[in-house]
């Protein structure tokens, strides 16, 4: 399959540039290789930062997943703005999270249109979440991944990281894609983002833990990279 030179459209390229006026880039910190055309990156959230700083700076093509009600219509965009992502997640009174959403939604609308975000959901419909995102790694693109259980807000010291990105490396391994899988932590006090050594899917098999297992491992790495101290400039 032929590889993509942009997977962005030519105006939210323009509005990505615009964009990093305002959004300083941060310092990637390698402990391994750097990134490759065709991975699993995962990272911790830091909000809306966390998409934001790696749509605008990270140095790869690749997809984004997210919850799938940012693609579904101002309506349902407003309903999890205002009920779940500013009230239960941000914590913010719900009149304050109900005024907020009303600017939001059309924000937001144009951010995940511009990212063409890969839509996740908890139920069946996850397997076309599969079947696209194995299209786009064997466009030679990555993934990233926001694994962390965000039901009770963003932490800095993660407390769960969902195993979803675990079947995706499975199914792409049975597809015949050996993939890596990067973890990162990004420090928005000390703007550094912190990349692991990249472990490939077969190692991980070796392990003989099962996917909730692997994606504690990954938690627990992801919190120790973000204690780690780097003295950057």
């Amino acid at each position: 399959m032929k590889k993509e030179k942009h997977n962005r459209s030519f105006a939210w390229r323009i509005v990505r540039c615009f964009l990093k006026l305002f959004k300083r880039k941060p310092k990637f910190i390698f402990l391994g290789e750097g990134f490759k055309d065709q991975a699993i990156c995962l990272s911790n959230h830091v909000g809306a930062h966390g998409p934001l700083v790696l749509e605008l700076y990270f140095p790869k093509l690749f997809r984004f997943w997210g919850i799938h009600n940012m693609n579904e219509g101002a309506r349902a965009r407003f309903k999890y703005l205002s009920t779940i992502y500013f009230h239960e997640k941000k914590h913010l009174p719900k009149f304050l999270a109900f005024f907020i959403s009303i600017f939001a939604t059309p924000v937001m609308g144009i951010f995940y249109l511009g990212i063409r975000l890969l839509s996740t959901y908890n139920d069946p419909r996850l397997v076309k979440t599969f079947h696209k995102s194995l299209e786009v790694l064997k466009k030679e693109q990555n993934i990233i991944i926001f694994p962390e259980n965000s039901s009770d807000g963003y932490h800095d010291v993660l407390k769960e990281y969902f195993a979803g990105f675990y079947i995706l490396a499975k199914k792409a391994y049975e597809k015949g894609m050996d993939l890596d899988i990067y973890n990162m932590y990004i420090n928005k006090k000390k703007r550094i983002v912190v990349v692991d050594k990249p472990i490939k899917f077969s190692e991980l098999l070796k392990l003989n833990k099962k996917k909730e297992e692997v994606a504690e491992m990954f938690k627990e790495r992801a919190n120790e990279l973000g204690s780690m101290n780097f003295n950057v400039k």
